[in-house]
């Protein structure tokens, strides 16, 4: 792995946790921020019927009906994921048990109802899902355009699931921007950590792999 990889990883787990830091600070300093009520104006200025229609879809995202059978045939199709599953698994799981620490610290309740908001759980788990994604794309042996077009769902999947969350009445756009950070710092952070720690061949492939080279080797004859 070359160290421009893990230098990047770490920089952007670093930037995002420190981002969402300040963030959550701020939320409990000050609760509804003055950006908050202008986007979520915006956004729901276009809250028509087909809308709301996709807003219900997209929100389904974010859900764990929708997020564990995704990681699982992501396990079963990719030998990358595979080769870090114990760290995967440990980051989307870690990720939701965060937020929901973090909404107790911070306090600040929803738009609708009083139950606490910050960060949004459905932004965070499909953002740690979406983050994880792409970096496995990064490392499978895939062209060029698969690995954007892979980007790309990854990215249009968390996109959507905080739009969703905010179109429902569900969040605050800072609520999800939270999301956002939380679900891109912690799973760069297992990015960093696999990056930094490539997983080397079973002994005995090794050793079946050495073998088949040995016999490959052009034999001398003897004099």
């Amino acid at each position: 792995m070359r160290r421009s990889d893990v230098a990047r990883w770490r920089m952007i787990c670093l930037v995002s946790l420190g981002l969402f830091l300040g963030l959550g600070i701020a939320v409990y300093a000050s609760g509804i921020l003055p950006g908050d009520l202008l986007v979520r104006q915006f956004l729901l200025g276009s809250d028509g019927g087909m809308v709301r229609k996709l807003a219900r879809w997209a929100n389904y995202g974010g859900r764990v009906h929708v997020l564990l059978p995704a990681a699982i045939l992501l396990f079963v199709l990719s030998s990358v994921a595979r080769r870090h599953w114990r760290v995967w698994c440990a980051v989307l799981i870690g990720s939701s048990l965060i937020q929901h620490a973090v909404k107790f610290m911070v306090g600040r309740s929803r738009p609708s109802g009083s139950s606490l908001g910050f960060p949004s759980g459905h932004t965070t788990a499909a953002t740690t899902f979406a983050v994880v994604l792409i970096y496995i794309a990064s490392r499978e042996r895939i062209s060029r355009g698969q690995r954007w077009i892979v980007d790309a769902l990854a990215i249009f999947l968390m996109l959507a699931v905080g739009w969703a969350r905010v179109m429902r009445h569900a969040h605050w756009p800072s609520d999800v921007l939270g999301g956002f950070l939380l679900g891109i710092g912690c799973a760069a952070a297992a990015a960093w950590w696999a990056s930094s720690h490539p997983q080397a061949a079973p002994e005995s492939q090794c050793l079946v792999d050495s073998e088949r080279s040995r016999l490959m080797m052009p034999t001398t004859s003897r004099s």
